[in-house]
């Protein structure tokens, strides 16, 4: 039964750490599996180590993570998570992980360009933090989710309104070209994207 818990948060994150499973159910946290974890290391189920700076003590991982890990991500690969997905690091202690990362809040998204934050949407577009310079060849696709939000099945949106850039009112935002070009149009709050823009 402990087995299978150590296996489920395997599944969900790839590798598990005393910090990473705080906000977990008791029967998941550290003090709950540690000595399973332990003893599937000593049977050659998971492999233990240090994989990562800035994580207090030891580091587990399926052989699955371990073969990810030394492989190493896809430079071009871009994709996004919510700040409340399971494997967001939003919101998980130590803060050297964090890097900067926003609040684990339902209405933030992080879009990622292989392992490079480039965009952190907060609250459903009203503000956005851009990590790349402007009119990067890319900009469209890290923008992507905007339009995820707009089309989604479960609770679409129906408009964003975006009014600041990081921390500037949009008219004033160097990015303000390309968020046009990507749909976005001028109103009164700063720049709004319907779902048909």
């Amino acid at each position: 039964m402990k087995k299978d818990r150590v296996r489920q948060l395997l599944a969900r994150y790839g590798m598990v750490f005393r910090d990473l499973l705080a906000r977990e159910q008791p029967e998941l946290q550290w003090r709950s599996i540690y000595k399973t974890v332990r003893l599937m290391e000593l049977s050659g189920e998971i492999i233990a180590g240090y994989f990562f700076e800035g994580i207090d003590g030891p580091q587990f991982v399926s052989p699955e993570a371990c073969r990810m890990l030394q492989k190493g991500l896809a430079q071009d690969v871009i994709f996004w998570l919510n700040a409340c997905d399971p494997a967001s690091l939003c919101g998980i202690a130590p803060e050297s992980l964090r890097h900067g990362l926003p609040p684990r809040i339902p209405s933030t998204f992080l879009v990622y360009h292989g392992p490079q934050l480039t965009v952190i949407v907060k609250k459903n577009c009203r503000e956005l933090e851009i990590f790349m310079p402007p009119g990067h060849p890319l900009f469209g696709h890290f923008l992507e989710v905007c339009r995820v939000l707009l089309t989604r099945e479960f609770n679409p949106l129906k408009m964003l309104a975006v009014e600041k850039i990081n921390g500037k009112p949009p008219a004033h935002s160097e990015y303000l070209r390309d968020l046009k070009e990507f749909g976005f149009t001028a109103s009164h709050r700063g720049l709004e994207l319907r779902k048909n823009g």
